[in-house]
């Protein structure tokens, strides 16, 4: 099989030695080009997977499978997992059986590993393994030799094996006895001295066991084939948390993640979230499946203290597998070496608990296919994924049901059934973080005449949450948790933190956070991206962050130590950001946008709406967050930018056909712009709040309202006419018919005299439905028609959509039901184009009366139901109307 260019030799050989295991594309490139893949990497890499999908035979298959690549094959396809099969299956063979699986392993060695294969990457992230497991195949080949009285046998893959690794005491003490039982004493004996020397020179310790043990059978003239014992089998695993619940699915993924042999399955989460606990259910679960012993290390990479140093780590490990203090190597790369060859051959389960970083696991990992790692961490570690292949589990709170059961398990299920609804309260309130439930529990337990409900009580106030959820005489709980986490982060990311505690909301974007900080976005999102490392945020969605109820009372303590002048102007700074990039967008969704005035801080960075759509995008992601900075404009007493953030967020909600929260939004903007003397500002919220008014009903409030707008308008011509507009539709839902035809015609006339074609098409609309209530649809339909003339010279608008409307209406009116029905379906589908929720409901209504005189109810069920559940979604009583012309189940469904 011609491969062709060498990368692809080496995306061939990644995949090959992941065999039918998913290799992710970022690893692949990664690999292949050595740690620094160019720009035009990826599509190089596509381009390589393409042509060796055409030279692939013999039942190998190259599958895209999420987030890469898998080779799939029988596993006696590669030499590697071959050699990998034959090695295990000779560790329980007999001896003339296991001589023959061992060297026709050995056979498959023929050269350097992947001396065809380019580049450091891929060798590297198998060398060591393989070699190790090689050297393994040697040693247990030389040993069966040994016991079948076939010593000469060994003596040339022994030579050959340390001339590569003349301090591998193992090997070289196999040599020696193999030396000396072929009769060549001297030489074994010089061989003893000559890595006796090396030993002391190159790592300062002395021969071990082993070694000894061969060089003292050949003074004696001992011949007898002596076998090598194994060193202590460590148990090291903590005992198991007697509270631990739930947790099968991930448990479950880690099973299938650390399939096979050398896995590594590594768990992230936020501090508090159960990893350990996890990791410990887990290992016990498996570790007879690991009978050469379980090592276990806390790497202490969050506590009060520094970090474990890997050295301090490794000397425990060794002195675990056996070796005295004067045997263990001085440095720390010796060292590394020294516990890969005591595991060489075994199997054994390596817990590397509460890691800082890939550097500091990284010397404690085993070369031995047989071994396996489990790492536990609160930063993500993702360097261990990219560079080890390690299987990441991030851990998530645990689910309601699964929070709950961790509380009876402390409290007796008796105390929880006792109050249901309390109890689910405070799983909340602890976010599902098993810390925080665990220590709520505990003061439950430790108070039996508390009730839950009081503890709820006390939880919920924020400013005393976190301090509720501690135990100071341990020095131990959520808070503090969190500080270490606080402490361990670089400048500008802890910057970060404390500011975001005077955002109101749970999630942002790195334009919000960049204005925060008052810096760009790009410089944020290096920020955020470190926060999310540290498990402090989540990224929900690409560059969209979270964070959990706790750490936002966490920042909010953070942001308590700040001085007033800065909280001030990073305040007015985020308020700002809102304010310019909700004005941009509110010009897409409404007519006659004045903007604003400059604001007292435009934002570095902000995103770029130039559609109607992109416009609808961010103020649906905002919303929540829009609405919370108008709460802190209104209690700061920031008149000028509540009514602006009101204008703007009534701009969304108008286009959405949310009717109610429209009225608050209008009134909270009314009384700002009152209370600060802009007369336009108010007009302009009276007359949006008399038309919501009429929309509900509340015909007199309105008129009164819309008349009230008139008045203050003065001689803004344009707000002059869209508050006469307003006012006619009030009359007119008010059934004051002539008087509403009169006051639509004179806000025609100023439209016409000012040159407003979209203003003369919304009051033509207008006029079309009086002239309908007058039973006039004749000339109706007239009006109607020059509104959509006009509205095809402007940009599709909410009032276009009514007008389509009522084109409908006014054709139903004269029993043209296909002229009605499909004015019904453009307004449908421009209302949907316009992200307006209220008219779709309403045009899927007016399709399913006329479907039903057409065709029938059961043509008609479909247009009903999409318009009731629309009603329901934005709270109108226009649902209980739809409802009726539904079957029951199908409206309660």
């Amino acid at each position: 099989m011609r491969l062709g260019a060498a990368k692809r030799r080496a995306v061939l050989a990644a995949l090959a030695l992941e065999l039918n295991r998913v290799v992710s594309g970022d690893r692949l490139l990664w690999l292949v080009w050595d740690g620094s893949p160019p720009p035009q990497a990826k599509a190089a890499l596509q381009g390589h997977i393409a042509q060796l999908r055409k030279v692939l035979v013999g039942g190998v298959v190259l599958i895209t499978r999420a987030p890469g690549y898998v080779l799939t094959a029988e596993r006696d396809a590669v030499d590697v997992f071959r050699f990998e099969d034959l090695v295990a299956a000779a560790r329980d063979a007999p001896d003339e059986r296991a001589v023959g699986l061992l060297t026709e392993a050995l056979a498959l060695w023929r050269g350097p590993l992947l001396a065809d294969v380019p580049g450091a990457g891929v060798r590297e992230a198998v060398t060591a393994k393989l070699d190790e497991l090689r050297l393994v195949a040697v040693q247990e080949l030389a040993t069966r030799l040994f016991r079948l009285d076939r010593a000469s046998e060994a003596v040339p893959g022994l030579r050959d094996a340390v001339a590569e690794h003349p301090l591998r005491e193992p090997l070289v003490a196999r040599l020696v006895l193999a030396l000396h039982r072929t009769g060549r004493q001297a030489e074994a004996l010089e061989l003893f001295h000559r890595a006796r020397e090396r030993l002391a020179e190159e790592l300062g310790v002395d021969p071990g066991p082993e070694l000894r043990d061969a060089y003292q059978a050949v003074l004696a003239g001992d011949t007898a084939p002596t076998p090598v014992e194994r060193g202590p089998v460590p148990a090291q695993l903590p005992r198991e948390h007697r509270g631990f619940v739930g947790r099968e699915p991930e448990l479950s993924d880690l099973a299938l993640n650390l399939a096979g042999d050398s896995a590594i399955g590594l768990l992230v989460g936020p501090a508090g979230v159960g990893k350990t606990a996890l990791a410990l259910r887990w290992a016990h679960r498996v570790a007879a499946q690991f009978p050469d012993g379980q090592l276990f290390v806390n790497l202490r990479g969050f506590d009060e203290t520094e970090p474990l140093d890997p050295r301090t780590a490794l000397v425990g490990f060794l002195r675990s597998l056996g070796l005295a203090d004067s045997q263990i190597a001085a440095d720390l790369e010796a060292q590394a070496a020294q516990f890969r060859s005591l595991l060489a051959g075994r199997r054994v389960l390596v817990f590397l608990d509460n890691a800082r970083s890939a550097e500091q696991v990284r010397p404690l990992l085993p070369g031995s296919a047989g071994c396996q790692v489990l790492v536990t961490s609160r930063h993500r570690l993702d360097d261990l994924v990219v560079t080890e292949g390690a299987s990441a589990l991030h851990v998530q709170t645990l689910p309601a049901e699964g929070a709950e059961c961790l509380l009876a398990a402390v409290l007796g299920r008796h105390r929880i059934e006792q109050e249901p609804d309390a109890v689910a309260e405070l799983v909340e309130l602890c976010d599902r973080l098993p810390l925080a439930l665990r220590i709520a529990g505990a003061r439950l337990a430790s108070r039996p005449r508390w009730t839950v409900q009081s503890l709820v009580d006390e939880l919920r106030d924020e400013q005393h949450r976190l301090s509720a959820l501690e135990l100071p005489e341990a020095g131990r709980g959520v808070h503090a948790a969190l500080a270490v986490s606080y402490r361990e982060l670089p400048e500008g990311a802890a910057r970060l933190l404390r500011r975001l505690g005077l955002h109101p909301g749970t999630d942002l974007d790195s334009y919000t956070a960049a204005a925060l900080l008052d810096i760009n976005a790009v410089s944020a999102r290096t920020h955020l991206r470190t926060l999310a490392y540290a498990n402090l945020l989540h990224e929900s969605t690409p560059d969209r962050y979270s964070r959990h109820d706790l750490v936002r009372l966490f920042t909010h303590h953070l942001a308590a130590g700040e001085s007033d002048v800065d909280k001030a102007v990073s305040t007015s700074r985020l308020l700002d950001y809102y304010l310019h990039v909700a004005d941009a967008a509110r010009a897409h969704l409404s007519d006659h946008v004045r903007p604003f005035r400059s604001r007292e801080h435009l934002p570095a960075s902000f995103p770029e709406l130039p559609s109607h759509a992109a416009a609808l995008d961010w103020f649906t992601r905002e919303e929540a967050n829009l609405g919370l900075a108008l709460d802190v404009a209104l209690n700061s007493g920031q008149r000028e930018r509540t009514w602006q953030l009101a204008l703007c967020l009534d701009a969304f909600h108008f286009r959405r056909g949310n009717r109610l929260d429209r009225l608050a939004l209008c009134r909270i903007g009314a009384v700002a712009a009152h209370d600060l003397g802009d007369a336009h500002a108010e007009a302009t919220f009276l007359l949006r709040l008399g038309s919501t008014l009429a929309e509900l009903g509340r015909i007199e409030e309105a008129v009164e309202t819309c008349t009230r707008a008139a008045e203050l308008a003065g001689d803004d011509r344009h707000l002059v006419v869209a508050a006469l507009a307003n006012l006619g539709y009030c009359l007119m839902a008010d059934d004051r018919l002539d008087r509403a035809q009169a006051t639509l015609l004179e806000a025609l006339e100023i439209a016409r005299e000012v040159g407003d074609e979209r203003s003369q098409a919304s009051v033509r609309n207008n006029l079309a439905n009086v002239l309908l209530r007058k039973h006039q649809p004749e000339e109706a339909l007239k009006h109607a028609a020059e509104a959509l003339s006009l509205f095809t010279s402007v940009a599709p608008s909410k009032a276009h959509t009514a007008t389509l409307h009522t084109v409908g209406t006014a054709s139903l009116q004269l029993g043209r039901l296909d002229e009605a029905l499909e004015s019904y379906r453009a307004g449908l589908a421009l209302a949907e184009r316009l992200g307006d929720r209220y008219q779709e409901a309403l045009c899927h209504r007016e399709i399913g009366d006329v479907l039903e005189q057409s065709e029938g109810v059961e043509a008609a069920v479909p247009h009903w139901l999409a318009a009731l559940n629309l009603y329901r979604d934005l709270r109108l009583a226009d649902a209980d109307d739809v409802a009726r012309k539904l079957d029951p189940n199908t409206a309660a469904g």
